[in-house]
């Protein structure tokens, strides 16, 4: 059966949109990082991506939605990696590679990392954002802690533990992603020191 003309106008059209917002997403991504949040407009922000002040506003009614949706991408990206570990079965094993998988997206995305965890959100619907997606992720961190902790651990020292590791992860990766150099570091210097850190903290009282 031929195609209409309405079908063959509204498929282009349609890939078009999507392509454009795609577009804008990476512009402010790269914006927000290079002269921050602040000092960013959306007129520029449409400039970087080709396209009009007003195309841009059809897409996102200003740069709180847009900041809103990458964090919330941002998170995701983050979020779903432990996903991929469920065919893991040593519970160590498994903490330890979503350990390392934590690391390497953080180093091959340091934008995305940075819009993550290391830029203040004050708006209170990005606060609830960030914990509807990190409450489930730290529920399954700590599950799989307390089964490699002995089983006599109780709950409030295996989430001591789980603050520990994390502030382990998140202090590896930043000095990874901002001053590698000047702290010596490479990516597998850093997972090796990493994963040291996490025996250490299991093994301690």
């Amino acid at each position: 059966m031929p195609e209409t003309n309405h079908s063959k106008s509204t498929r282009p059209k349609f890939k078009a949109g999507v392509e454009l917002r795609e577009r804008i997403l990476e512009a402010a991504s790269r914006l927000f990082a290079q002269a921050g949040y602040q000092n960013v407009s959306m007129r520029k922000i449409a400039e970087d991506a080709g396209c009009s002040q007003m195309a841009a506003y059809r897409h996102f009614a200003d740069k709180d939605a847009l900041i809103r949706q990458l964090r919330m991408d941002s998170y995701n990206q983050f979020a779903t990696l432990h996903q991929r570990l469920d065919h893991v079965a040593d519970p160590t094993e498994r903490l330890k590679q979503s350990l390392r998988d934590f690391v390497r997206l953080a180093v091959s995305h340091p934008r995305e990392y940075r819009l993550a965890f290391l830029t203040p959100v004050t708006d209170k619907e990005d606060q609830e954002l960030r914990v509807k997606i990190t409450k489930p992720i730290v529920a399954y961190f700590l599950q799989c802690l307390q089964l490699v902790l002995p089983v006599s651990t109780p709950e409030t020292v295996a989430e001591e533990k789980l603050h520990e590791i994390t502030a382990c992860l998140h202090g590896m990766t930043v000095m990874l992603i901002t001053a590698p150099r000047a702290y010596g570091l490479t990516t597998e210097k850093a997972l090796r020191e990493l994963e040291s850190a996490f025996d250490r903290i299991v093994r301690s009282d």
